[in-house]
């Protein structure tokens, strides 16, 4: 098992590494969206809607290259990316941990904290296995559901 852990680089606030996958730089309004980078290869990454789960990776022409769709009832959703259709599907009833699967095959397991210096923590078997957008897209997403679900334990408890 790889532990991967997307750090803030030093120097810039908004700019997050993932050792030798790439980077996100985030931007917009309460980090709604980010520039993701690895190699030669960038896409763009925004949330999109105000009542569901819904985010976007697009190539530099514009085209969309990978979605998420967040269940409405349970955490977790459908993520495509490339023509492919995995599941993140949650990996602990008390924490917002993840697996990222590809059929009955486990590719990752993630774990988001919102954006403080390691927002995203990853567990691969096999890096070289995963796309590297694939990976970036998906820590996006998992932080996305991270900050989401704070924000709602904030929201009720701030309510009683």
């Amino acid at each position: 098992m790889i532990e991967l852990a997307l750090t803030r680089s030093s120097g810039d606030r908004r700019r997050f590494e993932l050792d030798g996958i790439g980077t996100l730089r985030l931007g917009g309004w309460a980090s709604r969206w980010a520039t993701a980078e690895a190699g030669e290869r960038r896409w763009g990454l925004a949330r999109r809607g105000l009542w569901r789960s819904r985010i976007e990776a697009t190539d530099p022409a514009g085209s969309v290259v990978g979605t998420f769709v967040g269940r409405s009832l349970k955490r977790g959703g459908t993520l495509r990316w490339e023509e492919h259709e995995y599941v993140l599907e949650p990996d602990s009833n008390w924490t917002e941990h993840y697996a990222l699967g590809d059929g009955d095959r486990r590719l990752a397991v993630l774990e988001g904290r919102g954006w403080g210096k390691r927002p995203v923590r990853i567990d691969v078997d096999d890096r070289s296995a995963i796309d590297p957008g694939l990976l970036l897209f998906t820590a996006f997403v998992v932080r996305a559901l991270a900050e989401d679900a704070t924000a709602a334990d904030s929201a009720a408890s701030s309510s009683h």
